[in-house]
């Protein structure tokens, strides 16, 4: 094995998966083992992303920074209309231009 600084991991598939799963590796010239690794890697890369992101919308909820439900849904549903709203504002008062808080 190439990596030595991997250890074995055993995961049930689905018979359809495990399948599917080798019919890509050969496709691709990549082994079963390589693909899923890789996508256990990416999975983990995103689901962390993906809590920092809400972690970071929390500190800003409790910061007081958000847009209200309702300013936010009366906003969309105006778009394509004759009456098309301007974009809600930060329950603050202040324009944050996307800028990161």
């Amino acid at each position: 094995m190439a990596n030595t600084n991997s250890n074995p991991f055993s995961v049930r598939l689905k018979p359809a998966i495990r399948k599917k799963l080798g019919k890509l590796a050969k496709r691709t010239g990549r082994s079963s083992n390589y693909l899923v690794a890789d996508a256990v890697e990416v999975y983990i890369s995103d689901q962390e992303r993906l809590l920092e992101d809400i972690r970071r919308g929390e500190r800003q909820m409790e910061a007081g920074h958000y847009v209200r439900h309702e300013d936010m849904k009366a906003w969309l549903l105006s778009w394509g209309t004759n009456h098309e709203l301007p974009p809600p504002k930060c329950v603050c008062g202040k324009s944050h231009d996307g800028k990161t808080l």
